[in-house]
């Protein structure tokens, strides 16, 4: 059997093979193993056919919502139809997008309809015959349709008055609608800073998220990781969680890797398996900091400590197992939830009035609000590729510091000094400046700058 790709990556044409003599002709409609050996494993329960008399006829658009959600496997027996499938899954890029093929006893294509989509066909002939199968049986209270002519979604039907059964001719817009399809969405590391903000923001936009904890999802342990993510078979994998701890990283070489280069390994396999995007967070530090020079998304890579080194490595898995993917490098990050620099400052603060910051090494602060929001408005479109992720601008730590006393009022003296004036275990690169050109290319966004985002960070931490 062969698979044809459609406009929307989930919606497939499945075009069988056809031997055929004097006698007529034989072909396989389904093969559980072949369809598995295709990557497509779906357990169908029940086959539907109906038989529509009059060209014309428009039946749809039909789905059931969760629980009962159904995949459909699509064939016309007798005459001809074309066959429609709707996106309804927030989140998606192809969110209220159609695909319309034609399915004929002459050609004996099908069309896979996985959950999340909305389903109709209008008679091309006299005399139709549809058949289907569906994984979920049929459940009266999910039954739901949305108009075949909402404007909304503007299916072209080829026909101005098609013939149509009373439910579908008062069925309600998809605005009207209960519909409750979404993308499902994974995101690890949900107790850093990053991982909160990022499952807030999705959980705000009523988007479909699962986010394990560690003790559910052990990045250290390479069969529960796979276990878990071919079980919950996420749409959308938000790859935070990392060994963070740069420093210790010099020490503790073995876990660092084992987390972030094995860790990360187990994610993109276990999401190649069940054909799922990956975000991957990446790091300025894959760079060697040399130059002055913002670095651009394709310069190549030269880490100068193990954090970075073991970053740059879950880099090249994740372009090497995942198609669908997103790399977002990001540096100097900050949130809410969790410790960073604009903390620490302010707890030294109790205690001190006057502290040395280093002021040669120079980069873009970055909240986490504002990258999660960056992460979400990536994922809803189609442009896969390596990004950075950063606020606006640049300044040095001694200017981003200067700034935290600044915008809080606290007199404090911030004595300016070299990297070599502050030794620490693991280099730092100088240069952290990163450029955007991909975020431009791909028409997203690009984040505020950085002392904007300090001012929202330091009035939302102070109503915490």
């Amino acid at each position: 059997m062969k698979i044809i790709k459609t406009e929307i990556d989930d919606i497939l044409i499945l075009e069988p093979r056809v031997f055929g003599d004097h006698r007529g002709w034989f072909t396989e409609t389904y093969s559980k193993t072949k369809f598995q050996e295709l990557g497509i494993d779906i357990e169908f329960v029940q086959d539907n056919h109906s038989m529509s008399a009059q060209k014309g006829t428009l039946r749809g658009l039909h789905f059931q919502t969760s629980p009962k959600a159904q995949t459909k496997l699509v064939r016309c027996t007798k005459g001809e139809i074309l066959d429609v499938a709707v996106d309804l899954r927030k989140g998606s890029t192809t969110y209220k997008q159609w695909v319309g093929v034609e399915l004929s006893e002459e050609n004996k294509k099908q069309l896979l309809i996985p959950k999340g989509f909305a389903h109709g066909f209008i008679t091309l002939t006299d005399d139709v015959e549809v058949q289907y199968k569906v994984d979920e049986y049929y459940a009266p209270e999910c039954d739901r349709s949305i108009r075949f002519d909402d404007p909304e979604i503007g299916v072209d039907w080829k026909i101005e008055d098609p013939i149509l059964s009373e439910k579908d001719l008062k069925a309600p817009l998809l605005k009207d609608s209960d519909v409750d399809f979404s993308l499902k969405f994974m995101v690890t590391g949900v107790n850093g800073q990053l991982g909160h903000d990022v499952t807030m923001q999705l959980k705000e936009m009523d988007f479909d998220v699962i986010a394990p904890r560690r003790d559910e999802l052990d990045l250290t342990n390479k069969d529960q990781v796979k276990k878990y993510i071919t079980k919950e078979k996420p749409d959308v994998i938000i790859h935070c969680a990392a060994y963070t701890a740069v420093d210790k990283a010099e020490d503790e070489k073995d876990l660092c890797y084992l987390v972030n280069v094995e860790g990360t390994k187990a994610v993109a396999e276990a999401a190649k398996e069940i054909n799922g995007k990956v975000v991957f967070v990446s790091t300025d530090y894959v760079f060697d900091g040399l130059g002055q020079e913002p670095h651009p998304e394709d310069k190549e890579t030269n880490p100068i400590n193990h954090y970075g080194s073991t970053k740059d490595q879950g880099e090249k898995i994740v372009r090497g197992l995942i198609d669908k993917h997103f790399i977002v490098r990001t540096s100097w990050v900050y949130g809410l939830n969790g410790n960073n620099f604009v903390k620490t400052m302010l707890k030294l603060a109790e205690s001190r009035n006057e502290i040395n910051v280093v002021s040669d090494q120079i980069g873009a602060p970055t909240y986490t609000k504002d990258l999660a929001a960056f992460i979400v408005d990536l994922v809803q479109s189609n442009k896969y590729g390596t990004y950075h992720g950063v606020n606006e601008g640049f300044c040095s730590w001694h200017e981003f510091a200067i700034s935290i006393f600044e915008k809080t009022g606290i007199d404090m003296k911030v004595n300016p000094i070299s990297s070599d004036g502050y030794p620490t275990k693991a280099k730092r690169p100088l240069n952290s400046r990163l450029l955007k050109e991909n975020t431009d290319k791909a028409g997203i966004d690009r984040m505020p700058n950085w002392y904007d985002a300090l001012i929202r960070f330091l009035s939302n931490f102070k109503s915490s």
